[in-house]
């Protein structure tokens, strides 16, 4: 091997020295070769077939997944909005006699922290718990 830097003929050829390389039958690289040209058209439209399989597979896979998903984030935007009308249905008249006029500033902080908990907690369950948390 002839490389730019001198050093790297002379690895290579510390490396040719102390490598041997293995034995193989006589006529190996002809009857490799003579393996690779033979493919026959048979053999491939065969292959071809198996993975055209594969990715309709994959495909109608891929596509009952994401319309799992969908109705699962359907499903939680539905919950989500009904959690929250019974919420205010039953925690306002409460909420109002409690704090007087400023039962609207409450309200805002209760959903604001229910929101970020839930998000926490979300983010939690996706990527764990951040390094700095003990």
């Amino acid at each position: 091997m002839k490389n730019a830097k001198p050093d790297d003929d002379s690895l290579d050829q510390a490396l040719a020295r102390a490598l041997v390389p293995p034995q193989v039958p006589a006529g190996f690289r002809t009857r490799l070769l003579a393996a690779l040209t033979h493919v026959s058209a048979t053999d491939l439209a065969i292959r071809r077939s198996l993975l055209e399989r594969e990715h309709r597979e994959l495909l109608q896979q891929l596509q009952s997944d994401s319309v799992r998903l969908r109705w699962r984030t359907v499903g939680y935007l539905v919950g989500g909005a009904f959690a929250a009308g019974v919420g205010v249905a039953i925690g306002m008249p409460w909420i109002r006699a409690t704090f007087g006029s400023g039962s609207d500033l409450v309200m805002l902080l209760v959903w604001a922290g229910l929101g970020l908990l839930i998000g926490g907690v979300s983010w939690v369950r996706r990527n764990g718990l951040p390094q700095w948390i003990p």
